[in-house]
């Protein structure tokens, strides 16, 4: 993929092309995101949220959307590190697409997530921010990368075999386990 960064004002905008050719554009998600994080969970179907939180959440209220979105915009380094990905879509410029983030749970050993809006994927843009995050975490001495998911989401099983690093997975019944091991060589 075709990748760069830009300095806009006082943020670095990581810049890449999706498989159709649109300019996707990723910046560190702040504290005044919570609207973007809730118009991408919007843009999630009930079973790609089920698939994604392992619970279902059909039509969960709006008042219990909006308190998640603003506890996750607040959090930030050392702990939390996150992303979020803009692009212009018809009718709907510098549109929230995707989110990726990883929140450390020991010095080395983080979890993380990446969600894509649904009439987005498919496209490569979960496989560039896996890339994406994996060296953002690497950059900051985070050596595992663990993600737990519901063994029947196809996409992350998909997603994983895009990884740079090698991925092992352990199945534990509906769920699994894959663990990126950031100290080995990457792949191109």
């Amino acid at each position: 993929m075709d990748t760069s960064q830009k300095q806009t004002g006082d943020v670095t905008w990581y810049r890449f092309r999706d498989r159709n050719g649109l300019e996707i554009r990723v910046r560190p998600e702040t504290p005044a995101d919570a609207a973007h994080l809730v118009d991408l969970f919007g843009n999630l179907s009930p079973t790609s949220r089920y698939l994604r939180f392992s619970k279902a959440m059909d039509n969960p209220s709006p008042e219990r959307v909006l308190a998640e979105a603003e506890r996750l915009a607040r959090l930030g380094p050392p702990q939390d590190m996150a992303w979020l990905a803009f692009a212009d879509l018809p009718g709907e410029p510098d549109e929230p697409i995707a989110g990726a983030r990883y929140d450390r749970v020991s010095a080395d050993t983080a979890e993380i997530a990446i969600s894509v809006r649904d009439d987005m994927q498919g496209r490569g843009i979960g496989s560039e921010l896996l890339r994406f995050i994996t060296e953002k975490a690497r950059q900051e001495g985070i050596h595992r990368l663990v993600a737990t998911f519901r063994a029947e989401n196809r996409a992350v099983w998909a997603l994983f075999k895009h990884s740079p690093y090698p991925v092992t997975r352990e199945i534990h019944g509906a769920e699994v386990d894959a663990v990126i091991d950031l100290t080995a060589p990457a792949s191109d």
